[in-house]
């Protein structure tokens, strides 16, 4: 496959890109700094661009099977508008490059898949995250108005650590309680990502999922 990754040189972002160069993937990454992403492999093309500049996005999306997104906002301005501008241009450089397969991180608390979480986590989407959230949910929104296959990916609060063998993944739509403390390994929401690019009973699907084994 050839995918299409917008963050690549987030902590995500860069595991999806290691993980996915493992499987002999061909992969472009759309950065606004290349100098960030220290990958070096003949199957990755880095090209620098801005979010906002959609010609230019679609213009190196042709030809790629997905796209997937692991934007987010750095600490300092958590709650910084990002999602809600971000989202209907990328919508728009897909429409002009026709791929319809989107996967997108997000995370868990946003929209409606707040209903499954647990105390003590929901205080704080409720809470201190409810900015951030609420930027998230702007554009996530957009994407079911789209004629785009997507899923979005909402993990508990994420850590660096070792991919399990089972990750916990669940359609929010099930109703499923994920733990009070769902710790999520960043290599687990790569390796989910990647796995269900073209799994068709994800379509339209937001995938609560955390790195705790089913029991």
């Amino acid at each position: 496959m050839k995918l299409f990754l917008i963050g690549a040189t987030g902590r995500t972002g860069s595991e999806i890109v290691k993980q996915a160069l493992t499987r002999n993937d061909e992969f472009v990454a759309y950065v606004r700094n290349p100098s960030k992403l220290n990958i070096n492999d003949p199957k990755l093309t880095v090209i620098k661009g801005q979010l906002d500049d959609v010609a230019k996005m679609a213009s190196e999306m042709k030809g790629c099977d997905a796209v997937l997104v692991t934007l987010g906002n750095p600490i300092s301005n958590s709650s910084g508008k990002l999602f809600s501008f971000a989202i209907p241009d990328i919508i728009k450089a897909m429409d002009q490059a026709k791929i319809k397969r989107l996967i997108s991180l997000s995370a868990l608390g946003v929209g409606t898949t707040l209903a499954n979480t647990s105390y003590p986590y929901r205080m704080g989407a409720k809470g201190f995250l409810k900015g951030n959230f609420t930027d998230h949910e702007a554009g996530e929104s957009q994407l079911k108005d789209s004629d785009l296959n997507w899923t979005t990916i909402h993990p508990g609060p994420l850590f660096n650590g070792k991919k399990t063998r089972d990750p916990l993944v669940r359609d929010a739509d099930s109703g499923y309680k994920m733990p009070g403390a769902p710790r999520t390994y960043r290599s687990d929401v790569a390796q989910v990502m990647l796995r269900i690019i073209k799994d068709r009973k994800t379509f339209g699907k937001q995938l609560i999922m955390c790195s705790k084994q089913d029991k």
